[in-house]
Protein backbone atom coordinates (compact mmCIF):
# COMPACT_ATOMS: atom_id res chain seq x y z
CA UNK A 1 0.00 0.00 0.00
CA UNK A 2 2.76 2.33 -0.61
CA UNK A 3 1.80 4.66 -3.03
CA UNK A 4 5.42 5.75 -4.26
CA UNK A 5 5.55 1.93 -4.89
CA UNK A 6 2.86 1.67 -6.82
CA UNK A 7 3.69 4.62 -8.96
CA UNK A 8 7.02 3.46 -9.69
CA UNK A 9 5.51 0.02 -10.84
CA UNK A 10 3.17 0.95 -12.71
CA UNK A 11 5.18 3.60 -15.01
CA UNK A 12 7.78 0.36 -15.36
CA UNK A 13 5.24 -1.87 -16.43
CA UNK A 14 3.85 0.68 -18.84
CA UNK A 15 7.15 1.20 -20.53
CA UNK A 16 7.96 -2.62 -21.09
CA UNK A 17 4.78 -2.38 -22.33
CA UNK A 18 2.92 -4.42 -20.20
CA UNK A 19 -0.45 -1.98 -20.12
CA UNK A 20 -2.50 -4.21 -17.91
CA UNK A 21 -0.35 -4.74 -15.03
CA UNK A 22 0.59 -0.71 -15.64
CA UNK A 23 -3.22 0.20 -15.00
CA UNK A 24 -3.68 -1.91 -12.59
CA UNK A 25 -0.84 -0.28 -10.05
CA UNK A 26 -1.59 3.01 -11.38
CA UNK A 27 -5.28 2.97 -10.43
CA UNK A 28 -3.87 1.86 -6.73
CA UNK A 29 -1.78 4.60 -6.60
CA UNK A 30 -4.96 7.57 -7.41
CA UNK A 31 -7.14 4.92 -4.97
CA UNK A 32 -4.76 5.32 -1.72
CA UNK A 33 -3.41 8.70 -2.79
CA UNK A 34 -6.12 10.54 -4.24
CA UNK A 35 -4.45 14.15 -3.24
CA UNK A 36 -1.52 12.92 -5.28
CA UNK A 37 -0.34 16.44 -7.40
CA UNK A 38 -0.54 14.24 -10.52
CA UNK A 39 -3.71 12.84 -9.87
CA UNK A 40 -5.30 13.96 -13.55
CA UNK A 41 -2.34 13.26 -14.99
CA UNK A 42 -2.13 9.55 -14.14
CA UNK A 43 -5.52 9.27 -14.26
CA UNK A 44 -5.60 10.59 -18.57
CA UNK A 45 -2.80 7.91 -19.41
CA UNK A 46 -5.03 5.09 -17.73
CA UNK A 47 -7.53 6.37 -19.94
CA UNK A 48 -5.14 6.25 -22.91
CA UNK A 49 -3.62 2.58 -21.96
CA UNK A 50 -7.13 1.08 -21.37
CA UNK A 51 -8.34 2.59 -24.86
CA UNK A 52 -4.89 1.24 -25.98
CA UNK A 53 -5.93 -2.44 -24.66
CA UNK A 54 -9.52 -2.26 -25.72
CA UNK A 55 -8.16 -1.77 -29.66
CA UNK A 56 -5.50 -4.75 -29.06
CA UNK A 57 -8.37 -7.01 -27.61
CA UNK A 58 -10.93 -6.09 -30.30
CA UNK A 59 -8.07 -6.64 -33.32
CA UNK A 60 -6.80 -9.89 -31.53
CA UNK A 61 -10.88 -11.02 -31.55
CA UNK A 62 -10.88 -10.00 -35.64
CA UNK A 63 -7.89 -11.79 -36.11
CA UNK A 64 -8.91 -15.21 -34.47
CA UNK A 65 -12.29 -15.18 -36.51
CA UNK A 66 -10.12 -14.72 -39.65
CA UNK A 67 -8.31 -17.21 -38.51
CA UNK A 68 -11.01 -19.58 -38.59
CA UNK A 69 -13.32 -18.38 -41.44
CA UNK A 70 -10.09 -18.59 -43.59
CA UNK A 71 -9.42 -22.10 -43.25
CA UNK A 72 -12.79 -23.01 -43.78
CA UNK A 73 -12.84 -20.65 -47.05
CA UNK A 74 -9.23 -22.22 -48.44
CA UNK A 75 -11.16 -26.01 -47.93
CA UNK A 76 -14.26 -24.58 -50.17
CA UNK A 77 -12.00 -22.80 -52.83
CA UNK A 78 -9.33 -25.22 -54.24
CA UNK A 79 -10.38 -24.36 -57.98
CA UNK A 80 -8.97 -20.59 -57.18
CA UNK A 81 -5.58 -22.33 -57.29
CA UNK A 82 -6.18 -23.49 -61.21
CA UNK A 83 -3.72 -22.62 -63.77
CA UNK A 84 -4.36 -22.93 -67.65
CA UNK A 85 -1.93 -23.60 -70.43
CA UNK A 86 -1.43 -21.18 -72.64
CA UNK A 87 0.05 -22.84 -75.91
CA UNK A 88 3.51 -22.15 -78.01
CA UNK A 89 3.10 -19.40 -81.03
CA UNK A 90 3.63 -16.00 -81.71
CA UNK A 91 1.29 -13.21 -80.77
CA UNK A 92 1.52 -9.52 -81.40
CA UNK A 93 2.43 -7.60 -78.43
CA UNK A 94 2.71 -3.60 -78.01
CA UNK A 95 0.46 -1.31 -80.03
CA UNK A 96 1.01 1.34 -82.33
CA UNK A 97 -1.76 4.65 -81.17
CA UNK A 98 -0.92 4.36 -77.70
CA UNK A 99 1.90 5.75 -75.27
CA UNK A 100 5.41 5.98 -77.07
CA UNK A 101 6.24 3.17 -74.10
CA UNK A 102 3.97 0.47 -75.99
CA UNK A 103 5.35 1.20 -79.32
CA UNK A 104 5.78 -0.29 -81.69
CA UNK A 105 3.69 -3.39 -82.44
CA UNK A 106 5.72 -6.79 -83.04
CA UNK A 107 5.63 -10.54 -83.09
CA UNK A 108 6.70 -12.41 -80.29
CA UNK A 109 7.35 -16.19 -79.91
CA UNK A 110 6.48 -18.07 -76.48
CA UNK A 111 6.95 -21.97 -75.66
CA UNK A 112 3.97 -23.00 -73.93
CA UNK A 113 3.57 -21.50 -70.50
CA UNK A 114 1.32 -22.00 -67.30
CA UNK A 115 -0.38 -19.02 -65.80
CA UNK A 116 -2.94 -18.58 -62.47
CA UNK A 117 -6.84 -18.50 -64.35
CA UNK A 118 -8.02 -16.33 -60.96
CA UNK A 119 -5.92 -13.52 -59.07
CA UNK A 120 -4.50 -14.38 -55.76
CA UNK A 121 -7.37 -14.55 -52.80
CA UNK A 122 -6.63 -12.90 -49.47
CA UNK A 123 -7.51 -16.63 -48.55
CA UNK A 124 -4.62 -17.74 -50.19
CA UNK A 125 -2.22 -14.93 -49.01
CA UNK A 126 -2.80 -15.53 -45.75
CA UNK A 127 -2.11 -19.25 -45.81
CA UNK A 128 1.34 -18.20 -47.32
CA UNK A 129 1.83 -15.69 -44.41
CA UNK A 130 0.60 -18.56 -42.31
CA UNK A 131 3.53 -20.63 -43.74
CA UNK A 132 6.22 -17.33 -43.41
CA UNK A 133 5.28 -17.05 -39.72
CA UNK A 134 5.25 -20.19 -38.14
CA UNK A 135 8.09 -21.59 -39.91
CA UNK A 136 10.44 -18.25 -40.93
CA UNK A 137 11.49 -19.69 -44.11
CA UNK A 138 12.77 -17.40 -46.65
CA UNK A 139 14.43 -19.56 -48.74
CA UNK A 140 12.13 -19.11 -51.61
CA UNK A 141 12.63 -15.26 -51.88
CA UNK A 142 14.25 -12.71 -53.75
CA UNK A 143 17.71 -12.60 -53.04
CA UNK A 144 17.37 -8.77 -52.97
CA UNK A 145 14.83 -9.25 -50.43
CA UNK A 146 14.84 -6.25 -47.96
CA UNK A 147 16.12 -7.77 -44.11
CA UNK A 148 13.39 -8.59 -41.96
CA UNK A 149 10.39 -8.84 -44.58
CA UNK A 150 7.45 -10.77 -43.08
CA UNK A 151 5.50 -10.03 -46.39
CA UNK A 152 2.34 -8.96 -44.72
CA UNK A 153 0.38 -6.58 -46.59
CA UNK A 154 0.05 -3.16 -45.71
CA UNK A 155 -3.07 -2.30 -43.32
CA UNK A 156 -3.36 -6.24 -43.19
CA UNK A 157 -5.77 -5.13 -40.11
CA UNK A 158 -7.92 -3.31 -42.55
CA UNK A 159 -11.44 -5.23 -43.06
CA UNK A 160 -11.01 -5.77 -46.57
CA UNK A 161 -9.08 -8.49 -45.54
CA UNK A 162 -11.42 -10.01 -43.77
CA UNK A 163 -13.26 -10.54 -47.56
CA UNK A 164 -11.41 -14.07 -48.21
CA UNK A 165 -12.33 -14.42 -51.83
CA UNK A 166 -11.24 -10.58 -52.34
CA UNK A 167 -7.99 -10.00 -54.76
CA UNK A 168 -4.74 -9.56 -52.37
CA UNK A 169 -3.73 -5.71 -52.53
CA UNK A 170 -0.95 -3.45 -50.96
CA UNK A 171 1.63 -6.23 -51.33
CA UNK A 172 4.92 -5.07 -53.34
CA UNK A 173 6.63 -7.21 -55.68
CA UNK A 174 9.18 -8.94 -53.38
CA UNK A 175 5.87 -10.70 -51.74
CA UNK A 176 4.06 -11.14 -54.73
CA UNK A 177 7.60 -12.85 -55.61
CA UNK A 178 7.96 -14.76 -52.60
CA UNK A 179 3.84 -16.15 -52.87
CA UNK A 180 4.79 -17.68 -56.10
CA UNK A 181 7.65 -19.35 -55.44
CA UNK A 182 5.89 -20.50 -51.93
CA UNK A 183 2.93 -21.51 -54.27
CA UNK A 184 5.31 -23.55 -56.83
CA UNK A 185 5.13 -20.80 -58.97
CA UNK A 186 6.43 -17.65 -60.61
CA UNK A 187 5.98 -14.76 -62.02
CA UNK A 188 4.94 -14.19 -65.48
CA UNK A 189 7.40 -12.45 -67.39
CA UNK A 190 5.48 -9.15 -69.14
CA UNK A 191 5.48 -11.20 -72.31
CA UNK A 192 3.41 -13.74 -71.14
CA UNK A 193 0.89 -12.10 -69.19
CA UNK A 194 0.38 -10.05 -72.30
CA UNK A 195 -0.40 -13.01 -74.56
CA UNK A 196 -2.94 -14.36 -71.82
CA UNK A 197 -4.75 -11.45 -71.85
CA UNK A 198 -4.31 -10.70 -75.71
CA UNK A 199 -4.96 -14.15 -76.59
CA UNK A 200 -4.11 -14.72 -80.15
CA UNK A 201 -6.07 -12.63 -81.88
CA UNK A 202 -4.24 -9.60 -80.33
CA UNK A 203 -7.37 -8.18 -78.10
CA UNK A 204 -7.35 -4.83 -76.98
CA UNK A 205 -9.06 -5.90 -73.89
CA UNK A 206 -9.17 -9.86 -72.85
CA UNK A 207 -12.78 -10.20 -74.03
CA UNK A 208 -12.20 -7.89 -77.45
CA UNK A 209 -11.67 -4.96 -79.11
CA UNK A 210 -14.59 -2.66 -78.14
CA UNK A 211 -14.97 -0.94 -73.97
CA UNK A 212 -16.98 -2.37 -71.96
CA UNK A 213 -16.83 -1.22 -68.38
CA UNK A 214 -19.92 -4.29 -67.65
CA UNK A 215 -16.80 -6.91 -68.16
CA UNK A 216 -14.34 -6.09 -65.72
CA UNK A 217 -14.57 -4.78 -62.03
CA UNK A 218 -14.18 -1.01 -62.62
CA UNK A 219 -15.26 2.22 -60.74
CA UNK A 220 -17.19 0.47 -58.08
CA UNK A 221 -16.23 -1.53 -55.11
CA UNK A 222 -14.21 -4.59 -54.86
CA UNK A 223 -15.85 -7.91 -55.68
CA UNK A 224 -14.60 -11.85 -55.58
CA UNK A 225 -12.13 -12.83 -58.06
CA UNK A 226 -13.85 -14.31 -60.78
CA UNK A 227 -17.32 -12.23 -61.29
CA UNK A 228 -16.91 -11.25 -64.35
CA UNK A 229 -17.54 -14.18 -66.72
CA UNK A 230 -17.72 -12.42 -69.84
CA UNK A 231 -14.63 -10.46 -69.49
CA UNK A 232 -12.31 -13.86 -68.95
CA UNK A 233 -9.50 -13.60 -71.71
CA UNK A 234 -9.20 -15.85 -74.65
CA UNK A 235 -7.77 -18.14 -72.63
CA UNK A 236 -10.33 -18.33 -69.74
CA UNK A 237 -7.98 -15.87 -67.48
CA UNK A 238 -10.34 -13.72 -65.22
CA UNK A 239 -9.82 -10.22 -64.38
CA UNK A 240 -7.07 -9.44 -66.65
CA UNK A 241 -8.36 -5.90 -66.74
CA UNK A 242 -9.44 -3.57 -63.94
CA UNK A 243 -10.16 -5.26 -59.76
CA UNK A 244 -6.15 -5.03 -58.98
CA UNK A 245 -3.21 -4.41 -60.59
CA UNK A 246 -0.53 -7.52 -60.75
CA UNK A 247 3.24 -7.94 -60.62
CA UNK A 248 4.56 -9.59 -63.54
CA UNK A 249 8.90 -10.35 -63.46
CA UNK A 250 10.19 -7.86 -65.64
CA UNK A 251 11.83 -4.48 -64.71
CA UNK A 252 10.99 -1.29 -66.59
CA UNK A 253 12.34 0.53 -69.35
CA UNK A 254 10.18 2.88 -71.90
CA UNK A 255 11.75 1.61 -74.69
CA UNK A 256 12.44 -1.54 -74.35
CA UNK A 257 9.90 -2.36 -76.99
CA UNK A 258 12.68 -0.58 -79.62
CA UNK A 259 15.41 -3.97 -79.10
CA UNK A 260 13.40 -6.82 -77.26
CA UNK A 261 14.34 -10.00 -78.45
CA UNK A 262 11.26 -11.69 -80.53
CA UNK A 263 11.81 -15.18 -79.21
CA UNK A 264 10.94 -15.26 -75.06
CA UNK A 265 11.87 -11.67 -74.14
CA UNK A 266 12.79 -10.99 -70.37
CA UNK A 267 12.66 -7.65 -70.20
CA UNK A 268 15.54 -5.44 -69.59
CA UNK A 269 18.61 -6.95 -67.18
CA UNK A 270 18.13 -4.82 -64.61
CA UNK A 271 16.62 -1.16 -63.82
CA UNK A 272 14.90 0.45 -60.72
CA UNK A 273 10.82 -0.45 -61.30
CA UNK A 274 8.70 -3.12 -61.97
CA UNK A 275 6.07 -3.71 -64.49
CA UNK A 276 2.66 -4.05 -63.32
CA UNK A 277 -0.33 -4.92 -65.82
CA UNK A 278 -3.50 -5.12 -66.09
CA UNK A 279 -4.92 -1.49 -64.26
CA UNK A 280 -7.31 -1.84 -60.93
CA UNK A 281 -10.32 -0.92 -60.64
CA UNK A 282 -9.75 2.96 -60.26
CA UNK A 283 -8.77 3.29 -64.01
CA UNK A 284 -10.27 3.75 -67.29
CA UNK A 285 -10.61 2.55 -70.77
CA UNK A 286 -7.55 3.04 -72.72
CA UNK A 287 -5.03 2.39 -69.20
CA UNK A 288 -6.82 -1.17 -68.83
CA UNK A 289 -5.96 -2.25 -72.11
CA UNK A 290 -4.21 -5.35 -72.30
CA UNK A 291 -1.12 -3.52 -73.81
CA UNK A 292 -0.92 -0.36 -70.80
CA UNK A 293 1.91 -0.74 -69.22
CA UNK A 294 2.67 1.02 -65.64
CA UNK A 295 5.72 0.77 -63.03
CA UNK A 296 6.40 1.48 -59.16
CA UNK A 297 9.25 0.79 -57.14
CA UNK A 298 9.56 -3.21 -56.03
CA UNK A 299 9.57 -1.72 -52.83
CA UNK A 300 5.99 0.22 -53.38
Amino acid sequence: DFPELQHNMGWAYGKLGNLEEAVKHLRKYITINPDAEDYVEVLSYISIMEKTLAGKKEHEKVQETRDEVTKKALAMDDNKWDMTLIPAGEFIMGIEDQRDDCRPAHGVYLPAFYIDKYEVTNAQYYKFLEYIKKTGDHSKCHKDEPSGKDHTPREWEDHYYDSLDFPVTRIDWYDAYAYAAWAGKRLPTEAEWEKAARGPSGNWWPWGNDWDPNKCNVGVDQKPVGSYETGKSPYGCYDMAGSVAEWVADWYNPFYYEASPSNSPQGPEKGLRRIIRGGSRFGQGFLLRSTSRKSEQPTV
